[in-house]
């Protein structure tokens, strides 16, 4: 009777970390650039002494989709769109590169380059720009920038945005997305921080445009009462499996 426990207990987690899940993706229906999170079930032998026979689901986060989200446009000069595979790299809080979808940048009282607050990163570091300056974003990620007392063909090349694209790369493990929602490289098989990407020459941006999330809202509500009917019908089960054992001990124990 205990396996029949071990198989409905199990499955009731996993549903009831599938919903995280689901309502975390629903969450972030409207945040710019978000990549759905995946999840994969597996089955995993249960370990102690006598356990040997029991199996139980094990929930873990398989990646994230890297379908292209809508691209929409604003017409502000300092949102871009990726346009196609590829990640902008900005600077952590550590120093450590990571990698976003997130396009609306902004440009900080110290004139340095953010998106969501963290520093864009160039082909010389964290990008700055003048004050005050208008702005331009090529779609190869150039930005030039010049005083809005300046005549409109006069822009100075200010930096490159580093863009990379770890799909491009053959052998090249996927990105792994931490607490903070920003995706890095995982650590090399010796445990050790995996360089930076290098950047990507055929990387493309869309300037004045915003990718919004890949994220179904109709797939994830639908997600979402699935994992409900389901968690529920594994209650179901340890009930039942509750009441067989105690009608078992009830007869057990008849003279």
């Amino acid at each position: 009777m205990d396996r029949m426990l071990y198989t409905a207990m199990s499955g009731a987690q996993r549903s009831l970390a599938d919903q995280d899940v689901a309502s975390h993706n629903l969450a972030n229906l409207s945040t710019t650039g978000f990549r759905e999170m995946l999840t994969l079930s597996r089955a995993v032998d249960v370990q102690g002494e006598g356990l040997a026979t029991r199996v139980s689901s094990q929930l873990t986060t398989a990646g994230a989709s890297m379908a292209q989200g809508t691209i929409q446009t604003t017409d502000r000069a300092l949102d871009i769109a990726l346009d196609g595979p590829g990640m902008l790299a900005v600077q952590g809080a550590n120093g450590e590169e990571l990698y976003t979808r997130n396009g609306a940048l902004q440009i900080d009282a110290d004139g340095v380059l953010t998106s969501g607050g963290l520093p864009v990163l160039g082909d010389g570091g964290p990008i700055e720009l003048p004050l005050n300056a208008i702005v331009h974003i090529s779609a190869d990620g150039s930005v030039s920038a010049r005083s809005a007392a300046d005549a409109p063909d006069t822009m100075v090349l200010q930096a490159q945005l580093k863009l990379v694209n770890h799909e491009a790369i053959p052998g090249s493990p996927a990105l792994v997305r931490g607490e903070d929602g920003y995706f890095r490289q995982p650590p090399t098989a010796a445990g050790e921080a995996a360089p930076p990407l290098a950047a990507d020459p055929l990387v493309r941006v869309v300037s004045g445009a915003l990718e919004s999330s890949n994220v179904s809202a109709t797939d994830a509500m639908v997600a979402m009462i699935n994992n409900a009917r389901s968690f529920e019908m594994q209650m179901k089960s340890i009930d039942t499996a509750e009441r067989m054992a105690e009608r078992g001990n009830s007869l057990l124990g008849t003279d």
